[in-house]
């Protein structure tokens, strides 16, 4: 019985190989994989499979690597640019996300849960309340208005854009900068009803102290903000999907900067 022989064509696995370290640097430290950051294989098994998909778009390799045997330096120098561009590509997400992670965390120090973690079984370390659980509805939310469909979409355009093995010899740093802006704008925007009421329930927790003197202000304080931090949040929720349209949208904006 014959052997089967299998026959690879250099150039596709050149590309193949120069979009999974995209992908790879990609899915690193994006907040979207978090939940499966203990699974590596799986992981890189995903990145593969998008990177195979990818390839099948057109993608083109540059004159010096779409050879049989292409020098070893050229080889190199697109393997780092292939990093480098996959981590702005994160580098977008995660200041999207980092929106809600930055007013979770703000609102967790006013309310005093910043005091406390809680354990995430899917981490394994302890994050702050009002942080998780605003992080939490963000990736909900992102799923449900089909956000991973406009993501993939935007890797696809990526490649076309940036072909692999091309490297990015002008960063972006204005747009770096500009992306940071936004996300700290908008983190303050989104913690900002919180954060004016439980400004509002420690004045008068303070002017009942006065009153009071013999009260226990801790005591009594932390159930309360607590309980205004949480009503709050609850009431203004609806108010939130103008905001996180905006830090969903910067994703895309980011990437037409830097691709």
């Amino acid at each position: 019985m014959d052997a089967l022989i299998f026959h690879i064509d250099p150039v596709w696995a050149m590309t193949v190989f120069l979009l999974w370290l995209r992908l790879g640097a990609f899915m690193l430290v994006n907040p979207l994989f978090s939940g499966i950051a203990t699974l590596a294989t799986i992981r890189v098994l995903c990145a593969l499979a998008i990177a195979a998909v990818l390839c099948m778009q057109g993608a083109r390799l540059p004159a010096s690597l779409a050879l049989p045997s292409p020098a070893m330096l050229p080889v190199v120098a697109a393997a780092a640019g292939e990093v480098l561009t996959g981590a702005l590509l994160a580098f977008g997400v995660s200041s999207a996300f980092g929106v809600f992670a930055i007013a979770g965390k703000l609102i967790d120090v006013q309310s005093g849960l910043g005091l406390g973690t809680v354990f995430d079984p899917v981490t394994r370390a302890g994050t702050p309340l009002f942080a998780t659980l605003l992080h939490l509805v963000a990736v909900a939310v992102f799923f449900c208005l089909d956000g991973h469909l406009a993501l993939m979409r935007g890797l696809a355009l990526s490649v076309q854009q940036v072909p692999p093995g091309t490297l990015l010899l002008d960063l972006p740093g204005d747009a770096l900068a500009r992306q940071f802006g936004v996300m700290f704008s908008l983190g303050v925007g989104l913690a900002a009803p919180v954060m004016f009421s439980l400004f509002m329930a420690e004045a008068a927790l303070a002017l009942a102290s006065r009153a009071l003197p013999q009260m226990n202000i801790f005591a009594v304080g932390a159930p309360v903000k607590i309980a205004v931090a949480l009503g709050v949040l609850a009431a203004t929720v609806v108010t939130l999907a103008p905001l996180m349209g905006r830090a969903y949208e910067s994703i895309f904006r980011f990437w037409e900067q830097v691709a």
